[in-house]
């Protein structure tokens, strides 16, 4: 008689819930757990920047699925346990109280906050200095804003720029300060940084750009920040958004292959037979792009949770699809479609915020990547359509991009 096939999932976040659904959907024998460290069901974290911290949404409005879901699929959830220990060859993973055996992991333990250093001494959390990661940070957060008056938030990045809209309309002062040449620079291309900059200081946030912190100091319960410009700023609240490190310190004594995060194949499989990793912690291999890559977005977390689920569950399944993320700030929804540097021309369609402005990044006339950025939804179909066009390598033009009267489900 077949024992049961024992899967476990290490890591709480969004690929491991999209995955587990596909697991199950494939394969309804199987004993499937989730081993998290939060206490937390798996929940949307993009929300904890924007709509959580604006009162838009309640928590139980962020869980992906309910309760009722992992009870109905047999998909059991063990929250508030930390692994302490893996061991590979003999199949094990184990915590403070509990060792779990498995035939097949798959790891999705995510991303960490990269910690600011001044110095070279690390700035960690307290009590008006913040990072945020998980709700229970984004629910201190909201009533540390709701309190503040004058706001610093290092770091130009997603995170940074979206709690900055936040507490923008709820009336504070928001100041940015961002080490590098322009906001968001690692993944989005300056003309559109450029426009969100413009909005920004159109709504009162001040930004600087090109700026190192010297030192923090702590007055009572205010913070006097000391820059390179020999400018000195006063803040009640300090929030960090300097970037992310993937979660891999607990394999670092094994034989796990590690670069920049679990390398993959496109199949999420690992250097270790019957380990598999996908998210935000995996640096998996794109065969559209010819390379590795390690993407943290909500929908590229869902896609490759779906995708180890199949080829966990038996079915090869070759993880191929384009990029994809968007933020909003105030009124302004920005899309990226795909990578947006490594390119030989470029194409703008529209010219206005109203109707939407979208530049593409092209390489022997293919689309490598394309952002956008446009009042509500306004750019987001043909963002959608650029995604497409570069899946199936379609060859288009400048001159056929630019033209708004060339649609682009058309080419």
């Amino acid at each position: 008689m077949n024992k049961t096939k024992k899967i476990l999932i290490l890591g709480g976040g969004q690929a491991a819930a999209y995955a587990a659904k596909e697991i199950r959907l494939i394969d309804k024998n199987s004993d499937v757990t989730i081993i998290s460290d939060e206490k937390y069901l798996p929940y949307e974290k993009p929300p904890l920047s924007k709509d959580y911290i604006l009162d838009k949404v309640t928590f139980d409005d962020l869980l992906f699925f309910s309760e009722n879901f992992y009870k109905e699929n047999n998909i059991k959830f063990k929250g508030s346990t930390k692994i302490t220990k893996v061991d590979f060859d003999n199949k094990k993973i184990t915590s403070s109280l509990n060792t779990y055996e498995y035939d097949r992991l798959l790891i999705t333990t995510g991303c960490s906050n990269r910690h600011l250093k001044i110095n070279g001494e690390i700035v960690l959390p307290e009590e008006n200095i913040i990072y945020l990661r998980n709700f229970e940070e984004s629910n201190n957060l909201k009533n540390k804003i709701n309190k503040a008056k004058s706001i610093t938030i290092i770091g130009g990045g997603f995170i940074g720029l979206e709690i900055a809209s936040s507490a923008l309309q709820k009336g504070k002062n928001v100041t940015i300060l961002e080490k590098g040449e322009q906001l968001m620079g690692r993944v989005i291309p300056k003309q559109i940084a450029d426009l969100i900059l413009e909005k920004h200081e159109s709504e009162g946030t001040k930004i600087n750009l090109n700026t190192q912190i010297k030192n923090i100091k702590k007055y009572n319960k205010t913070f006097k920040i000391y820059l390179n410009t020999n400018q000195i700023l006063t803040s009640d609240l300090i929030i960090i958004g300097v970037g992310s490190l993937p979660n891999t310190d607990i394999f670092n004594n094994t034989s796990l292959k590690i670069d920049n995060g679990i390398v993959t194949d496109e199949f999420s499989s690992t250097s270790i037979d019957d380990v598999y990793a996908a998210g935000d912690v995996s640096n998996f291999y794109h065969p559209f792009y010819q390379g590795h890559m390690r993407l943290e977005s909500f929908k590229h977390a869902q896609n490759h949770g779906i995708s180890a689920g199949k080829n966990i569950a038996g079915l090869k399944n070759s993880y191929n699809a384009i990029p994809w993320m968007w933020s909003d700030q105030f009124n302004l929804n920005l899309q990226l479609t795909g990578i947006c540097n490594d390119y030989d021309s470029l194409a703008q369609r529209g010219s206005s915020l109203e109707e939407g402005i979208i530049y593409f990044f092209l390489k022997n006339r293919k689309i490598m990547g394309a952002c956008g950025l446009g009042v509500g939804g306004k750019i987001g179909r043909d963002i959608r359509l650029a995604g497409k066009l570069s899946e199936k390598k379609i060859k288009v033009t400048k001159q056929l991009l630019s033209d708004k009267k060339n649609k682009l489900n058309k080419i």
